[in-house]
């Protein structure tokens, strides 16, 4: 019978890989007993993108809880109950914690990531799994408002997919400071550049509605001034219809732009 050297080495890597995690296993349990905390380690994984949690968060959140990791031994160190309490902040998304060989207690954290912020009763952030998240002072993101007659089931039935497509839109995300609702069948957009205000009328049909409005501002807005108009009607299917500004009272006239829509 041939032998398979191939099966042979890579049975002797795996048994060498579980006798290490078997031997690293008692070792540090055998350790834990007498072994003390030396160190805490808090890192926020994704504070390059975010500000919303903090390491000094973190550490305010253990205090108030007397939590205190130094010095102590580490079979008395309960990680499920320290993952338990910073996961209650509600900007947290993800939290890891973990004791190290050498005596040290790591924990890394992961936050929610904002992309509205919602103005009603009560002003508040939705992430992309539709959490709400409080307004913190001293906090903020750059997302685009939704305001006016807001509800909580055409939000989330509704609006939610159009928030998300402004938000994956690298233009888009950048561009759409406010949406407002006048009521579930009227709905209005509110650029950053460009005094003006953009109808989207009912919100089916939205990704063929903003490939409309890119087509107008590639071709259109670049060559006359993105301030021409103060109305730009996004409804119909086959044109889109502009008021032009007028230098007087800003309200003079309509131009029909058509567009390439075959739906």
């Amino acid at each position: 019978m041939k032998i398979s050297w191939k099966i042979v080495f890579i049975a002797i890597a795996c048994l060498a890989v579980v006798s290490y995690i078997i031997v690293a296993t008692f070792t540090f349990s055998g350790k834990s007993a007498t072994e003390v905390c030396r160190g805490v380690q808090i890192s926020v994984m994704d504070s390059a993108t975010a500000n919303f949690v903090t390491s000094d968060d973190i550490n305010r959140m253990l205090k108030n809880h007397a939590i205190s990791m130094l010095g102590v031994t580490m079979n008395q160190i309960h990680l499920s109950n320290i993952d338990k309490l910073i996961a209650k902040n509600p900007y947290v998304d993800n939290v890891e914690c973990y004791k190290t060989l050498d005596g040290n207690v790591k924990i890394n954290v992961w936050q929610r990531q904002p992309i509205a912020e919602v103005m009603g009763s009560t002003n508040y952030y939705i992430d992309n799994q539709l959490n709400k998240l409080p307004v913190l002072i001293g906090h903020s993101a750059f997302v685009p408002i939704i305001s006016g007659d807001v509800s909580d089931t055409f939000l989330s039935r509704d609006l939610f997919p159009f928030v998300q497509y402004i938000h994956q839109h690298e233009f888009w995300s950048a561009q759409i400071e406010q949406i407002y609702l006048q009521s579930d069948s009227l709905i209005e957009l509110v650029p950053r550049l460009g005094n003006c205000v953009i109808n989207l009328g009912t919100i089916d049909r939205y990704e063929q509605k903003m490939n409309k409005l890119m087509e107008l501002y590639q071709y259109a807005l670049t060559h006359v001034g993105w301030d021409r108009y103060s109305y730009i009607d996004l409804q119909y299917k086959d044109r889109v219809i502009c008021t032009k500004r007028s230098p007087i009272d800003n309200s003079s006239g309509q131009q029909n732009h058509s567009t390439n829509d075959q739906q």
